[in-house]
């Protein structure tokens, strides 16, 4: 009976000190992150921000201003913005994921205000750098500028768009986030 009662005191000991262990990384990872999500948080709009530059080629002295688009998110579709460059409508930038190789893509594809797409920016990606990350580049990219609606894909050329050979899990990856991006483009009403 003493020798379970030695047990459950050195249980306990060794609980509450863990127990206590816990709660102060507990109070360390919630400090670090109030005290940094202001920082993060404007990175990421900096971060959308150029993004949206790049896609509705505006130079310097343009401003871009961006406003959410409440509804039709999903899983796939973290964000649609309505865009005016200089106070003008020039029409909606959807920020999307896709499957690659590597892993998931983060994608802005910019649309104009005819629904044909206007720019795409890969923002952030996993695959693999000078194979898979082939597809990621801007010259594969603008290959998507003026489509819209069902595009189609191929390795030889007789397509709309040609897939990166060696690059071919990537390219048909953003080929496919670009078609659901066309599919909620499809449906929204105009900016």
């Amino acid at each position: 009976m003493v020798k379970s009662n030695a047990y459950v005191k050195t249980a306990l000991a060794i609980g509450l000190k863990l127990l206590l262990i816990c709660a102060v990384v507990a109070g360390v990872v919630s400090f670090v992150y109030s005290a940094t999500i202001d920082a993060y948080n404007a990175n990421i709009a900096a971060e959308i921000q150029a993004s949206m530059k790049v896609i509705f080629d505006a130079s310097e002295n343009d401003v871009i201003e961006h406003t959410l688009y409440e509804g039709m998110l999903d899983s796939d579709v973290s964000a649609i913005y309505i865009v005016k460059k200089n106070g003008e409508n020039v029409g909606y930038c959807i920020n999307l994921e896709g499957k690659g190789f590597g892993g998931s893509m983060n994608l802005m594809v910019g649309y104009r205000t005819d629904k044909t797409i206007c720019g795409v920016s890969v923002v952030s990606h996993a695959e693999t750098p000078g194979v898979g990350d082939k597809a990621t580049k801007a010259q594969h990219l603008a290959q998507y500028i003026g489509l819209s609606g069902k595009m189609t894909i191929a390795k030889n050329g007789n397509a709309d768009v040609t897939a990166i050979s060696g690059a071919t899990v990537s390219s048909k990856a953003i080929h496919a986030a670009l078609e659901r991006a066309n599919e909620i483009i499809a449906a929204l009403p105009m900016a």
